[in-house]
């Protein structure tokens, strides 16, 4: 779980497309839409590490706390 809610919801929206991929992937055996799937998460686990990283350059508590 992450302090800051901006990450929280973008952690967890990363977390149910990857578990669409698995289930498109390995359940339904639809190589096409995991493959689509497999781009949309990998851009939003892009976007969140990116977001991630910003809020460690920002915010007082990570960039104060001798973290970096």
């Amino acid at each position: 779980m992450y302090r800051e809610p901006h990450l929280q919801k973008k952690s967890d929206e990363c977390a149910v497309i990857w578990r669409e991929w698995f289930k498109e992937k390995f359940e339904n055996k639809n190589e096409e839409k995991a493959k689509e799937l497999r781009k949309k998460w990998g851009n939003c686990v892009t976007e969140f590490g990116e977001m991630v990283s910003e809020e460690v350059k920002t915010n007082p508590r990570y960039r104060d706390s001798g973290l970096r």
